[in-house]
């Protein structure tokens, strides 16, 4: 707990509250305060009888931008788990930055914050400054969530959900180092695999830009056959078919790695929700065995609140397990599917090995084939080394996902 000169404010204005501190807040659908802890009440500095029955924006502060809230609420309101840095404001005008993991429940929505302390925080608050001043003039909350999409990419994230569920895992790995605890190794083995699925993504969009560049290459093996030999020649059939198979390939790239609800994503969905729930279970537990010397809470049946915590605690483990066998089904799909990519461009070889063929035979007037050919050449190598990139990463995001459920299984036996 935190002593009497670290509740007291601060000369900065930051309300203060030690690291190891944790606290929840709970609300019903409309986001009313339901129930939360003491923590919660000391640093907001409002009594009780304030926060029971206040909408939770009681304690919103304007400098977190409208696009974090926006983001926050769609996730929520699809059932799905969320993470944002907010700042809040107390009663007494000052503020206290918290990391918050939010999810869905029966009944309403809880939040669990912890205060930030990874090497990421102080970038967010220049983002959030940033943003503020947009909004200040006139960026509404909708540009707002996507503006800090657009952040999230350039922080080599595919989306600001993995860029939240990156976040947690620096968080936790930071404070378990600020309490001098051992690192959590469930929490390192899932930050490992938001990361290599990150790596995964940009190395797709890398081979789709590829792969989109070799469609050109048909069109500029026609206009050498045109000056090279009769129409339906043998150059202009191996255009022919060369375009139609890398055309049959391209499809399946863009299915499973270029459309929106790819096989990538939803595999990134689901680690990056295992990882929340990993991460609101983890802080649950920590909070739960502090319930046992906590003091009862007027307006709060805390037998009952406490019931309820215990049972969410379960149901985060539950649950995150879940989404990693999710993850699995999806990921084992996305290796099938880049292994029969991968089996396609042999056919595309053949293909080119045959151009080759047909320019060696006509090595009297091949130069404008020659070039063409030695193009194909360079986009085979570098497409077949793009895909046993993202082989090698989706085996290690595999393999990943297994030490993750052993030691999942381990923990629940």
């Amino acid at each position: 707990m935190a002593s009497q000169a670290e509740i007291a404010r601060s000369p900065s204005g930051e309300v203060p509250f030690a690291i190891s501190e944790l606290f929840y807040s709970r609300t019903d659908p409309r986001g009313v305060i339901v129930a939360g802890n003491e923590i919660f009440r000391r640093v907001s500095g409002y009594d009780w009888a304030e926060l029971l029955g206040a909408p939770h924006r009681l304690v919103r502060h304007p400098d977190t931008p409208r696009g974090v809230f926006r983001i926050l609420w769609e996730a929520l309101g699809k059932g799905n788990p969320m993470a944002a840095y907010v700042k809040n404001r107390a009663k007494s005008g000052q503020y206290y930055w918290v990391f918050a993991v939010m999810l869905p429940i029966a009944g309403g929505f809880l939040s669990v914050r912890l205060k930030p302390t990874a090497p990421l925080f102080p970038r967010i608050r220049e983002i959030y400054d940033d943003l503020i001043a947009r909004e200040r003039d006139g960026l509404d909350p909708e540009a707002s969530a996507r503006w800090l999409h657009d952040v999230a990419q350039a922080q080599g994230f595919s989306s600001y959900t993995s860029f939240m569920a990156s976040a947690l895992g620096q968080e936790l790995a930071a404070r378990d180092a600020r309490l001098a605890r051992a690192a959590d190794a469930r929490t390192r083995v899932l930050t490992e695999m938001n990361e290599a699925l990150e790596e995964t993504t940009r190395e797709q969009g890398r081979l789709l830009r590829s792969f989109d560049a070799l469609q050109s290459i048909p069109n500029n093996m026609r206009i050498v056959a045109s000056r090279m030999e009769p129409t339906g020649g043998p150059i202009s059939a191996i255009s022919e078919n060369y375009k139609i198979s890398s055309q049959a390939i391209s499809v399946r790239l863009h299915g499973f790695a270029g459309a929106r609800d790819s096989l990538i994503d939803r595999v990134s969905r689901d680690v990056a929700k295992a990882l929340f729930l990993l991460g609101c279970g983890r802080l649950l537990g920590e909070m739960n065995a502090s319930f046992l010397a906590a003091a009862p809470v007027p307006g709060i049946d805390w037998e009952v609140e406490r019931a309820l915590l215990l049972g969410l605690e379960r149901d985060c483990a539950r649950d995150g397990r879940e989404a990693m066998l999710h993850a699995v089904e999806h990921s084992a799909t996305l290796n099938r599917a880049s292994a029969e990519v991968r089996r396609h461009m042999l056919g595309l070889d053949t293909i080119r090995v045959l151009g080759r063929v047909e320019c060696g035979r006509m090595r009297d007037a091949n130069g404008g084939l020659a070039a063409t050919i030695d193009q194909l050449d360079a986009f085979h190598a570098e497409i077949k080394g793009r895909l046993e990139t993202i082989m090698r990463l989706s085996e290690n995001v595999g393999l990943a996902m297994d030490r993750y459920l052993r030691s999942s299984a381990a923990t629940v036996a």
